[in-house]
């Protein structure tokens, strides 16, 4: 790539027709749209419970009710309203599936939908063949695991120590985009570090073992349709929409759209994903959902969470590599700043040798790439990294993959900082709590790691914290 001083020329983003930050985000979104995989796990074995009576087409309400209406908060702000005795928890990651496990606890009527075919959200181990053939696999989110707080019991038999001692390093490298070298190598401590076995999505499912009583439904987008104004019950659907064209190169079996539709009404409703999908909705296929956050939700976020985008790729070789250490994280190096043999980790297939890379926020936001590009030049780099690494030029791979990763949390709703790059960022745990973002008028809360910090274990802090709030008012 052309160098100005040392530095790529950026390239020129494309905006979607119209001005400002929000055309900037849905053209980003449509972007994303046509280069996503689908992040979860092939191996899931989540079990669905569904409400027959509730099955089957349904015909269109003669007088929908359209989300946002503010005017049914207003009126419902003088009215004393009943009991909370259900919950629909929008999302099953780790903070979606901490609160419907405290939520069940209670005694409380709890329904998750989740829309990828896995639980887990960022714990996901993609299974490239199916979940027969275990022998290409990548961890595409979240690499290594430091459980803290209450998450440290409640993955108790379900994680494993990941790297082992003197395999986990700190390349800290010197040099400009065109020439580099490595400086320095460390020893990074690995205590308290673990993975999921055999494969990170495992641990989706054992936290929903969890949630006794919990009725599930995966691989279905929750719309929400909008709360009764005499009532203050929010009415509930999930379905799958039409796939779109880079959905169904990886998911073909997206194609046959069920035809039957869920619906149900809830007391409350607990939003547990991504804040930039909880302002904005998705439009990205058979994800595509409208925003459905009351205005009092929408207030407390707007402005004050910012995510970003990068890319990860997935290589393998035929051939196993004798590498010197099983993770890396990277300081001074333009493209890349973290590398992991997934191989390595335990209970995993040793050949094909599967590497999983992460680039750095600044190659991220380089230019708009595609993945076509990052499966071209994000390898170039990964192979000179690794030539300098062994000593020697790598063995062609057998498989290469980019996948984009899209809601990297920049800065979470209390101010927190981020300690280096994705991964490394996503270790340990804010001690102190954060307010919950729980709309008690509305009755409908939002949840995230982006509530309190940058880890699973904040995830999951974040979700027992949302719990609360609603218990509370239950």
């Amino acid at each position: 790539p052309g160098t100005a001083g040392g530095v790529p020329r950026r390239g020129r983003w494309q905006r979607a027709a119209g001005d400002g930050a929000e055309a900037g985000a849905q053209a980003a979104e449509k972007r994303a749209a046509a280069a996503e995989a689908d992040d979860a796990a092939a191996d899931t074995q989540a079990r669905e419970v569904v409400f027959e009576e509730r099955e089957g087409p349904l015909p269109p309400r003669s007088k929908p009710r359209v989300f946002p209406r503010p005017s049914a908060a207003a009126a419902l702000g003088g009215k004393e309203l009943g009991a909370i005795r259900s919950v629909c928890v929008i999302g099953g990651g780790p903070a979606g599936l901490s609160c419907c496990r405290w939520l069940c606890d209670a005694g409380l009527e709890v329904i998750l939908v989740q829309e990828s075919r896995g639980l887990g959200g960022k714990l996901c181990t993609k299974f490239v063949n199916g979940k027969d053939d275990p022998t290409l696999h990548f961890d595409m989110g979240v690499q290594l695991l430091q459980p803290l707080g209450p998450l440290r019991a409640a993955l108790d038999g379900i994680v494993e120590p990941w790297p082992l001692p003197g395999r986990f390093k700190r390349l800290a490298c010197a040099g400009d985009w065109s020439s580099w070298r490595i400086r320095e190598t460390v020893d990074l401590p690995i205590e308290g570090f673990v993975v999921g076995v055999p494969s990170m999505s495992a641990i989706g499912r054992h936290l929903a073992t969890q949630c006794k009583g919990l009725t599930m439904h995966v691989d279905r987008t929750a719309v929400v349709r909008g709360q009764d104004p005499k009532t203050g019950r929010w009415e509930v659907e999930w379905k799958r929409e039409e796939a779109n064209f880079g959905q169904l190169k990886y998911r073909p079996e997206l194609k046959d759209v069920p035809a039957e539709v869920g619906r149900a009404d809830f007391d409350a409703v607990v939003l547990a994903f991504e804040a930039n999908k909880v302002l904005r909705g998705c439009k990205s296929g058979y994800k595509m959902v409208q925003p459905s956050a009351t205005p009092e939700i929408t207030k407390r976020l707007a402005k004050r969470t910012r995510t970003s985008q990068m890319w990860n790729l997935m290589v393998a070789f035929d051939t196993e590599i004798e590498m010197p250490w099983d993770a890396a994280t990277f300081e001074g190096h333009r493209s890349i700043s973290w590398v992991a043999v997934d191989s390595s980790k335990p209970q995993r297939a040793k050949v094909p040798q599967c590497f999983m890379v992460f680039c750095t926020q600044e190659w991220a936001d380089w230019k708009q790439w595609g993945k076509r590009d990052v499966e071209r030049d994000l390898l170039d780099e990964f192979l000179g990294l690794l030539e300098k690494v062994v000593g020697r030029r790598p063995p062609k791979p057998c498989f290469v993959m980019a996948g984009r990763w899209g809601n990297d949390t920049e800065v979470p709703l209390t101010g927190e900082k981020p300690r280096g790059e994705f991964p490394m960022r996503a270790l340990g745990l804010r001690q102190e709590p954060a307010p919950a973002v729980w709309d008690a008028v509305g009755r409908m809360g939002a949840t995230g790691d982006w509530a309190r910090g940058f880890s699973v274990s904040d995830a999951y802090v974040a979700g027992q914290e949302m719990a609360a709030a609603v218990l509370a008012d239950a």
